[in-house]
This record gives C-alpha cells, structure tokens and sequence, in this order.
C-alpha cells in the first residue's frame, strides 16, 4: 500500500497531534483553526527556511538579462527569478557556481553587473510535498509551537515544542530536530564547493550567506 503523501493538511495535524489534540484540519473547511493556520504558517516558513541554506530547496539560474540600459551605473541588469526565498545565495560568471561574482547590486526584485552573462544560486519556496519527511517533521514540531499558546494557553507547552524543534535559547536556533538536519545537510555538501562565499573575503567560502554590494 502506499503511503500518503505528506501536504500540508497532513503537516498541520501533525502539528496538533503534538499538542494532544485531534487531527482534524482540512484545507477545504474554513475554521478558527484554519485561521489560525493562515497566520502562523508564513511565520513558520520563514523562520524554519530562514534556519539554513538546505540543498533541497536550491537551484541554479541563468539570469534574465534586461532590455533596458540601467540608470544606476551598471552596464547591466537581470530579473531575480520568482518565487525564491530571500537574496540569492550565490551569484557568479559560470553555472557550476564556482567564479564568484564580486561585482554587483540587488536592488528590489532586479540585479545590476557588468558581466554580460550571470548565474544565481537560489532558495526556491517549494510545496509541502517536495519537503524531505524529516524538515516536514521539524517543521510539524515548530509550527506546534506556534499554535499551542492560541489553541491550549499553555506557555510550557509552546515552549516544550520550540526546543524540541531548535533548542533552547541558548542555543540560537541551532539545537534540537533542526540542528540534527542543519549538521547532516552540511555533511552531505561537497567538500570545496560552499553553498555562498564571502565578497568581503576576497571571494573565499564562508558558511554565510553574502548579497554583494548594497
């Protein structure tokens, strides 16, 4: 038999399985909780990819050049893809994303060079169903946090589940569940070729990500 596939609706009542309630969110029924679902949701999508570059969710683009000349300086401008999370992770002159671009400005939704052609290293928004089951579960974890206080009213509880999901405090986001992921994602990486490098540093890897010249 095969198993369900993991989508939202079956994320969230993950989420309220953890707080000892019943599992009955649908995403075709309009409730208190699906309300409550709509403004927590985003804020557990931003905290749980803002964790981390995690390799599932990037992808390399070659830029879209713009028709019109900038007025700005550059000799150049691209549109930024859609749908992506953030500033670009990484952008460079080739598409094995391995000669950093050390020249440029992101401005709005647009970049600015004065390479003819450029290359962007991007965190994309992706559906539920392309999670891997793992951050699908951390991110069940943290989302029940968010919605212990507004369904239970229980402090201790909300905090149980945060840890649970990124540690205590102490920690800074880099404990529990999501710690686990955040260390064996870095250990799956190749060694000599990060996710982002550092501009500031002459171009030389660095575990954060870098936006260039602001």
């Amino acid at each position: 038999m095969a198993e369900a596939e993991i989508d939202k609706a079956m994320i969230v009542n993950w989420a309220l399985v953890e707080l000892g309630l019943a599992p009955n969110f649908s995403i075709d029924t309009e409730t208190k909780l699906g309300g409550l679902v709509d403004i927590f949701w985003p804020r557990a999508i931003a905290r749980t990819f803002g964790l981390h570059d995690w390799t599932f969710c990037r992808q390399t683009f070659v830029l879209t050049r713009q028709d019109a000349a900038p007025i700005n300086g550059w000799t150049y401008g691209y549109d930024l893809p859609g749908g992506i999370l953030g500033p670009p992770l990484k952008l460079t002159t080739d598409a094995l994303c391995e000669r950093p671009l050390r020249d440029f400005a992101l401005e709005g939704k647009s970049a600015f060079a004065n390479e003819p052609v450029v290359y962007a290293r991007c965190k994309l928004a992706l559906d539920p169903v392309a999670w891997p089951p793992q951050f699908a579960d951390g991110f069940a974890m943290l989302l029940a946090s968010y919605l212990a206080i507004p369904l239970t009213q229980d402090a201790e509880l909300k905090a149980d589940k945060e840890a649970a999901a990124i540690g205590t405090p102490s920690t800074g986001g880099s404990g529990g569940l999501f710690g686990r992921l955040i260390a064996q994602d870095r250990a799956g990486s190749p060694v000599g070729s990060p996710a982002s490098t550092d501009v500031l540093q002459g171009g030389r890897a660095s575990s954060e990500p870098w936006h260039g010249r602001w």
